[in-house]
Order: C-alpha cells, then structure tokens, then sequence
C-alpha cells in the first residue's frame, strides 16, 4: 500500500494505530519511522515505537526507548510511558504446572496410517463378556455404586434451612 508523502501527524497516528491493532507490528514500526524523519520530536511516535518494538520481541529496545519518553515534556505520553514501563518491567510470574494445559502435538495425526488412528481414537475393543448380557445381578456389580454421603448432607441443609425459615414465620 503506497501512501502520499505528505501526511499530517495525526494521520500516520492513525495508520500506525490501525496497522497496531490489525498485528501488523512490522509494518506499523516502519510506518513510525517514516513519520519520524517528518515529525522527530513527536513522543507519541517514539511511544508507538517502543509499543511495536515489545511486540516484535525487542523488548529491551522497547524499554530503553520508554525510559526516554518518562521526561517528555507531553504529560500524556509520560504517563503512558511509566505504565509500559510498570509492565515490561513487573517481575515475571510462576505460573504452577496444574493451571498450564498441554496441547498435544497434533501434527502427527496425519502422518499417521489410518489403523493407528483408529486404535487411538477409536471405540476401545472389549475383552471378555458385556456386562449387559447375563442375569441383574452381574450387572449391578458391573454399575458402580452410588456415593450417598454427600446427598445426605444436602438434605439435611435442606431440611436445617426449612426449619429456620418456619421458625421465623409468626
């Protein structure tokens, strides 16, 4: 996309914020730095800059740049650029194992000849006689047995809650 040389600030803000927003990074960083050959005291630019940089993976650039912006005489840019700041530079958080999922590596799912896919994702073959087929009672040992305990308890909170609501009552 080719643009007019002569765009105004406020216009290169825009397409830097549109192409931003679309994760256009690189293209936003280079459309900064055709403006700042036009505009080069322009911190809103510097800090679209070091914005595209962090998110092109040049973080410290990103950082060293924002630690420029914080005594700009623009109040705005210097408050947004102390809350980058505050964020690039927050201590990195552990993260316990179990709030991680893994994602299985499906690539080899194609790779894969058709009877090992259906080994895997297939219905499980039985081994030995269903429990279905026979008397009740081989199947009732087949169901696993309910756990009633927790049942109770609802119940009887149930019954604990009635009985101060009716308490209650004149």
């Amino acid at each position: 996309m080719t643009l007019p040389k002569d765009l105004r600030l406020s216009q290169h803000l825009a397409l830097i914020q549109l192409r931003f927003e679309r994760g256009q990074y690189r293209q936003a960083l280079e459309e900064v730095k055709q403006a700042q050959s036009r505009y080069p005291q322009s911190g809103k630019l510097r800090l679209w800059q070091a914005l595209a940089q962090e998110a092109l993976g040049e973080t410290q650039e990103a950082i060293l740049l924002a630690q420029t912006l914080l005594r700009n005489p623009d109040p705005e840019v210097a408050q947004q650029a102390r809350y980058v700041l505050g964020i690039w530079q927050a201590p990195r958080l552990r993260r316990p194992a179990e709030w991680l999922s893994e994602i299985p590596d499906l690539s080899r799912l194609e790779e894969a000849d058709p009877p090992e896919y259906r080994l895997a994702y297939g219905r499980s073959q039985r081994k030995g006689p269903s429990p279905r087929s026979g008397d009740p009672l081989s199947r009732r040992a087949a169901d696993p047995p309910l756990d009633t305990k927790p049942l109770i308890w609802v119940l009887i909170g149930i019954l604990s809650t009635l009985l101060a609501v009716m308490a209650w009552l004149p």
